[in-house]
């Protein structure tokens, strides 16, 4: 029986799972992925990402995975052109564009340090309801039987189209159409001396 179970271990999941661990709590975080691997999402750390970063003592390890500190930004939409930096945010004086190969790793690895059990390749099929709320789930790893496990909370963190959203029956509060969209592209062997 555990205090709290996460579902989805990226960057939601794990932080929320390690913040718990660190208070003392019991805590299971699962997730279908198994880490590091890629996603096509939030690949910008903005400063006061950054700031709780450093303030869970996990900053130094995502600079230390050779990310460039980006100090200079040019942003150009329809017409518009802005070239510049933001002010220090609380201390923070530059961005990050980390891989989520990386970033979910060190989310993931703090939350095992702080004491969560982190279970990769488990996808979740069911929330168990008892009495009106959820106590649990049930899943299984690839092809094998079924497995359950019980808790005092559920939470999910499992992405957009969110399997524990979808079974307790989350409304949706604020929905807000795409106005743009983005590319991500990936550059390996640059030099950054310029």
């Amino acid at each position: 029986m555990y205090d709290v179970i996460v579902v989805g271990a990226r960057c939601a999941g794990s932080s929320l799972a390690m913040l718990l661990a660190r208070r003392g709590h019991r805590v299971l975080v699962v997730d279908r992925s198994t880490f590091p691997s890629d996603t096509i999402s939030t690949h910008y750390i903005q400063q006061t990402g950054l700031a709780r970063l450093r303030d869970w003592g996990l900053l130094d390890s995502v600079a230390a995975t050779g990310v460039p500190a980006m100090k200079h930004l040019t942003l150009s939409y329809t017409g518009i052109h802005v070239e510049g930096f933001a002010d220090p945010i609380e201390g923070i004086t530059e961005v990050y564009s980390p891989r989520r190969t990386v970033l979910d790793k060190i989310l993931v690895d703090a939350a095992r340090a702080a004491g969560a059990e982190v279970v990769e390749g488990f996808t979740v099929q069911n929330v168990i309801f008892e009495d009106g709320r959820a106590v649990g789930i049930r899943g299984q790893f690839g092809d094998e039987s079924e497995k359950e496990f019980r808790g005092s909370f559920v939470v999910g963190a499992d992405g957009r189209n969110s399997t524990v959203a979808d079974q307790v029956g989350a409304d949706f509060y604020r929905v807000v159409p795409a106005t743009c969209f983005v590319y991500y592209s990936y550059f390996g062997n640059l030099d950054w001396s310029f």
